[in-house]
């Protein structure tokens, strides 16, 4: 069930930008709006049908109560038969139990079900988010995507377990009530639907209003988290620059914009009650008034007038009900709205079938004419083209923004070149699966994100070739790679506490267990962007040490800015300006760096 939300459809190449606009939400039918809800709860039809039979059951003992209560007043009341009377309270009491139970069934039915579809559609939007490219991340913020995982889906969630089966039961009911008014008389029933008709055009008018004012509240929730996400995110660069009136200053607008959305919210879905109220109070008037007039004039018993004002309450009473649930429905259609975007999203990096793949060119690794830019920007890269061999050591270089981090990017397949084509072992990069991909390349962040766990749990991270081995089998596998003496710099070794967030290790520490990470997977090419840039100088020369240490057919590509870094580069690159240049020896790329551009 986790993707019939939505019709799935293909991302343009760059575009994945999800909805912030504030349009008005398309205006659907209640059944056209019941098929869209109606794929979220395919596996659940057994559970859906029982409960629907035990909502039939309900309004059924609803449905029967008025008719007794009819025949109870013109044939025993008006005849002084108490014995039938009692037998019409004992009838009452027998038809109301077993609707209670029907009632207690159905919501334990719906709840269960709404749990699990909220269940199955955090799981898929989380599958789904994990299945885009980073440029979406960088289109998106995080915190609207958390509303969307957690918020919009429980929003759902609320309807199915609460509303559905009362919203349909409402709509049972109604049409129950209306078949007994117009056999009981046609023209009193005809006379006591009249407000109904008026409420139904109202309602058809005002629908996808209400739905768009919804809308715009879980928008601007979604907005109100993305942004107390990016401050707590950066809160140690707030209180650095002592700048907290920014933080309060960009929170208040975020939560004023929420506050207006939501008011707004608030007053479109009140305005159903009110109207269905009135409009059940001039029906039990005109059935009141015009059933009177028909008892004088011997066309209606008192018992039937009776039975009719039930029915006229059995009928409204359910529409009031649905002046609430209809605001439940337009939110939970706003919210599948939000849920079915990301849903409908496809990445636009997959893998290229096998017959795709370029003849193999002898180089480990190729750039063949690339071009690259980022959505919205300027190109970066232009018609790059150069090679890596095995064993060889290549230093990128350039300004900060040349294009460095990009270019090795896209040698990781993180993104896609915009034209050209990077070449893995002579086939084209795309042609490989995501996890023969990453086996083949290591890449070492300069700010190394870390898991919630031990220093083990981050060390083995996506290398389950060795989740099985013991602690003492593990250090020794670290010794074999030539890092296991970086373990003495943590007091606890691999047991050692480590947080995403928080200062518990030093940034330093985390970069020596990204190193740990990359190297423990043998990677055929290796990538450290500014991995040293947070270490101290002994440490720099122990991490060289091992580097030097890795196996002879390991290619290592090394982003730094510390010439000596590079120093022992077998060839330096200069990047910028959409550009990769060969720069020869280290002087010339010295030169190359001071000047900005080609030095002859």
């Amino acid at each position: 069930m986790t993707r019939n939300a939505a019709p799935v459809t293909t991302t343009s190449t760059h575009s994945y930008a999800l909805n912030k606009g504030d349009g008005l939400a398309q205006k659907l039918s209640i059944i056209s709006a019941l098929k869209r809800l109606a794929p979220l709860l395919r596996d659940e039809k057994r559970t859906v049908a029982l409960a629907f039979v035990a909502m039939l059951v309900t309004n059924g003992a609803g449905l029967l109560g008025p008719v007794i209560i009819a025949r109870a007043v013109d044939r025993y009341i008006q005849g002084g038969d108490f014995q039938g009377v009692l037998r019409s309270a004992g009838a009452l009491l027998g038809i109301y139990l077993v609707g209670l139970l029907a009632s207690y069934y159905q919501t334990l039915a719906m709840g269960t079900v709404g749990r699990t579809v909220l269940f199955n559609l955090r799981n898929a939007l989380f599958t789904r988010l994990q299945a885009l490219p980073l440029v979406f991340f960088n289109q998106n913020k995080a915190g609207d995507l958390i509303s969307r995982i957690n918020n919009d889906t429980d929003k759902l969630n609320q309807f199915f377990a609460q509303a559905l089966v009362q919203l349909t039961g409402n709509l049972v009911m109604m049409t129950g009530a209306g078949i007994f008014l117009l056999s009981l008389n046609i023209r009193l029933g005809l006379t006591a639907l009249v407000p109904a008709a008026g409420v139904l055009i109202f309602t058809q008018l005002a629908s996808g209003w209400v739905k768009s004012r919804n809308l715009k509240s879980l928008q601007s929730l979604g907005g109100m988290s993305a942004e107390i996400t990016e401050s707590l995110g950066a809160f140690k660069v707030i209180l650095a620059f002592n700048r907290l009136d920014y933080f309060r200053r960009k929170f208040e607008e975020a939560n004023e914009r929420n506050y207006s959305a939501s008011l707004a919210s608030g007053i479109a879905n009140g305005v159903f009650m009110p109207i269905y109220g009135l409009a059940m109070n001039l029906a039990q008037l005109i059935v009141l008034a015009y059933g009177l007039y028909m008892v004088g004039a011997g066309e209606l018993t008192i018992g039937l007038l009776i039975g009719f004002l039930l029915y006229v309450n059995n009928f409204y009473f359910p529409l009031r009900q649905l002046g609430m649930l209809w605001s439940s429905f337009q939110l939970a259609l706003a919210a599948l709205d939000r849920i079915s975007e990301v849903l409908a999203l496809e990445s636009n990096m997959p893998v290229v079938p096998a017959a795709q793949a370029t003849a193999p060119t002898g180089a480990l690794l190729k750039f063949d004419k690339v071009h690259f830019g980022y959505p919205g920007g300027r190109e970066v890269l232009h018609e790059v083209s150069f090679t890596l061999e095995r064993g060889k050591t290549y230093a990128l270089v350039g300004p900060t923004g040349g294009g460095k981090t990009t270019t090795a990017s896209l040698m990781a397949r993180l993104y896609d070149p915009t034209g050209g084509s990077v070449l893995l072992k002579g086939k084209d990069i795309r042609s490989f699966a995501p996890e023969e991909r990453t086996r083949s390349i290591g890449f070492i962040l300069q700010e190394p994100f870390l898991f919630t766990g031990t220093l083990r749990d981050n060390v083995l991270y996506g290398n389950e070739q060795y989740r099985q081995y013991s602690d003492e089998q593990l250090i020794a596998l670290l010794n074999e790679r030539n890092v296991g003496g970086l373990l003495s710099r943590f007091d606890q070794g691999l047991q050692t506490k480590v947080t995403s967030v928080g200062d518990a290790i030093s940034l330093g520490q985390k970069q020596l267990i990204a190193f740990m990470r990359a190297v423990l997977r043998d990677p055929e090419i290796l990538i450290l962007d500014e991995a040293t840039a947070n270490i101290d100088t002994v440490t720099e020369q122990q991490l060289g040490q091992i580097l030097s240490k890795l196996p002879s057919t390991t290619t290592k590509v090394v982003i730094a800015h510390r010439l000596n870094t590079i120093a022992n580069a077998d060839e330096i690159f200069f990047i910028n300006s959409g550009e990769v240049t060969p720069a020869g020896s280290m002087q010339h790329a010295l030169d190359m760096l001071l000047h900005g551009k080609r030095v002859s």
